[in-house]
């Protein structure tokens, strides 16, 4: 459709490098699919201001129709009316590689039926527990296991991106016939053969490169055979293939002595600190699956990719009004990197619920006290003393909101052990969105009866790796073993422990000789926790152009004919395991042959401010926005919204009508498209508030 902006994708890049890896972890906005459902008001209500909130690119935006209604839809409807168009859109749009986060607007049904996949299960004790009824995160989560007919995706243990006790980072990673070849290394180390088991390590580590924890095992063992060199080689390759342990090494009695040669004392320095009993917390890739060990792995290695995936919001009557969740999203954009002086509060309760999760409470405990993080364990239904909190780990039936004396500060996550959280199709049990309203960002509840299971709720830790700054939708899928039936709702993007680079990216058009747009980092004077500059992903309208490394400036060259206006994306991401990011958006007019057209409000109703938005969606019935086209020269002015043409004038200059009833409330964002022949000219983004 966008003829000339495909044209400029693969552009010739002067001072960009390739790095080892072509995409990185962590999540920013380009990262985030918002899916709406067209027939729905609210849906679209949700999405406007999201979008907007979030800077998500408007490409990233799939609108569906033909979305089935109610709380409930069986699994061959949602595969083939939500999840495979899905699928196809992010495919089809250039989107996959970036894509991490399937963010459903609200109007989507919340609970997904599994008869098809619970009837395969063979074994008494999982068939009791697992109930037919899955999550629409859930299973869009586990997407890969539904799709190929696998009813794998119901064990306790089927997120292999969730974090476990530190040993199983060292545990076989494999699936297939290298598990016998791992066995066959762990024995000869065993049996105290260092030099063979260290070979052997290297070889599957060269084969497998993402599974850091090969390459530590090798760099012991050869350490152990005196090779000290060779050790050191595997230890910087470990570090640099994604290990992420620093008290690991510095406990090891055999790396330890390594740890200041010359190289390796500053990368030993960048790695996470958390206490070895947990493994910890890595940004979350989509275009790369998770070996049994936790680690990264190719899935055409046997890794098994994820996607993961939330709900802004659930509008209904026993969940939020439309007012209530624009709010919720609203506070939660203002907390990313505010680093908020407030505690994290963990129910104590005698009670099944809270007991469930005591076990974990421990290490969760000690690592944030480490991180300099009050924590309180509190034995009622909700803590007692007030003040700020950040965190809030609940285990009760049914919680009273009405006279707390305690505060969610914007960024918060909090979340409740019972039955029927996310249950909206039941009254009883305190539902997620009650802990939204009370103001964290996001929660979740489960959608059927979790017979209290730890591996299906989030483990203590989830706080924890929070505070150590992955953004909130991380926290909660590195955290739960068996996520099908949980749903997840509220802000994915929010990040307020965030350490991303402290610096910006300046943008500009340059012509010197060539044509090119000129991307140029520049420090900034904040004294928040941060991290250096590692890489810089640069997307050219929403599309991913190229991953560079640090280097202080990046020019794009353009063809001498290029025309209209380009989205420039420039994310910077940190030297942390956690891959924090921070981005920069700026639409750039190229001074080409043909004129950029514009698009500017004619008449449309003022927004009224007293008005909440579910007021606005009623006065939007039977209203139009009237919009002013021009582009001297074109053929034809097309005015998109979120991918459809939504008005068309035939000619270079004139006025559109537009109908709003059909588009939603809140910030409508407008893209207007000029066509000279067969060329394609973009213009600058329009916003009219509705």
């Amino acid at each position: 459709m966008h003829s000339v902006i495909r044209g400029l994708i693969p552009l010739l890049v002067v001072g960009m490098l390739s790095i080892a890896n072509s995409a990185v972890a962590g999540i920013s906005s380009e990262n985030i699919i918002v899916v709406v459902n067209g027939s729905s008001q609210v849906s679209r209500t949700i999405a406007n201001h999201y979008v907007q909130l979030r800077n998500i690119p408007s490409s990233n935006v799939v609108v569906l129709s033909d979305v089935p209604s109610g709380l409930l839809v069986e699994y061959e409807p949602f595969r083939d009316k939500i999840l495979k168009p899905l699928l196809t859109q992010i495919d089809s749009r250039g989107l996959a590689s970036h894509t991490r986060v399937i963010a459903y607007s609200a109007d989507f049904p919340t609970m997904v039926g599994i008869k098809s996949f619970t009837d395969q299960i063979k074994e008494p004790t999982i068939k009791k527990y697992q109930l037919p009824v899955a999550s629409i995160n859930g299973a869009t989560y586990l997407y890969r296991f539904l799709l190929d007919n696998n009813p794998a995706f119901l064990s306790l243990g089927a997120n292999f991106y969730a974090r476990g006790d530190f040993e199983r980072t060292f545990t076989n990673p494999y699936l297939d016939d290298r598990r016998s070849a791992f066995e066959d290394a762990e024995k000869l180390r065993l049996d105290g053969r260092y030099a063979d088991a260290a070979e052997r390590y290297q070889e599957l580590f060269a084969k497998t490169p993402y599974t850091a924890a090969l390459a530590i095992r090798s760099a012991e063992c050869f350490q152990h055979a005196e090779q000290s060199d060779k050790a050191v080689e595997l230890l910087t390759a470990a570090i640099k293939s994604g290990w992420s342990s620093r008290r690991y090494l510095q406990e090891s009695v055999v790396l330890s002595e390594l740890l200041d040669r010359d190289g390796l004392s500053a990368m030993v320095t960048a790695l996470d600190d958390l206490p070895i009993a947990s493994q910890g917390p890595v940004g979350f890739r989509g275009d790369l699956g998770w070996a049994l060990n936790g680690s990264y792995m190719p899935v055409k290695q046997g890794g098994i990719p994820y996607l993961m995936s939330c709900c802004l919001a659930v509008v209904h009557p026993r969940g939020s009004t439309v007012d209530q969740a624009v709010a919720v999203l609203q506070r939660a954009a203002t907390a990313d990197r505010t680093f908020p002086q407030a505690r994290f509060a963990f129910s104590g309760h005698p009670g099944v619920r809270s007991k469930t999760r005591k076990p974990g409470m421990a290490n969760a405990l000690v690592a944030l006290q480490e991180m300099g993080h009050q924590t309180e364990v509190f034995s009622g239904d909700q803590p007692a003393e007030g003040g700020a909190i950040v965190g809030l780990m609940t285990g009760r039936p049914t919680i009273q909101f009405r006279s707390m004396p305690w505060k969610l500060v914007p960024g918060s996550i909090a979340e409740n052990l019972t039955s029927l959280g996310g249950a909206y199709n039941l009254d009883g049990h305190t539902k997620l969105t009650e802990f939204l309203h009370a103001g964290a960002a996001m929660s979740s509840g489960a959608v059927a009866e979790p017979y209290a299971l730890q591996q299906k709720f989030p483990l203590p830790m989830m706080y924890a790796f929070y505070a150590k700054g992955v953004s909130a939708i991380e926290a909660f899928y590195l955290s739960v073993a068996s996520p099908y039936q949980l749903l997840i709702v509220g802000d994915p993007m929010t990040q307020p422990f965030s350490r991303a680079p402290a610096e910006l990216i300046d943008m500009q058009l340059a012509t010197e000789g060539q044509t090119m747009i000129e991307l140029q980092r520049r420090a900034l004077g904040l004294t928040l926790p941060k991290t250096n500059t590692v890489a810089i992903n640069i997307l050219v309208e929403g599309r991913m152009a190229q991953t560079s490394p640090a280097v202080p400036k990046i020019r794009i060259n353009l063809p001498a004919d290029a025309s209209g206006v380009l989205e420039i994306r420039a994310t910077l991401i940190g030297a942390d395991p956690t891959m924090p990011q921070v981005g920069f958006i700026e639409e750039i007019e190229l001074q080409g042959p043909h004129p950029s057209p514009s698009a500017m409000a004619a008449d449309a109703p003022k927004d009224d401010p007293t008005k909440d938005p579910t007021e606005k969606i009623a006065a939007n019935e039977g209203q139009q926005i009237k919009l002013s086209l021009t582009c001297p020269g074109a053929d034809s002015i097309r005015l998109m919204h979120f991918g459809s043409e939504v008005a068309r004038l035939d000619d270079s200059q004139g006025t559109v009508t537009v109908d709003a009833s059909a588009l939603g409330s809140g910030p409508l964002r407008f893209t207007p498209f000029a066509h000279f022949g067969k060329t394609i000219v973009r213009g600058k983004q329009l916003v009219v508030q509705r």
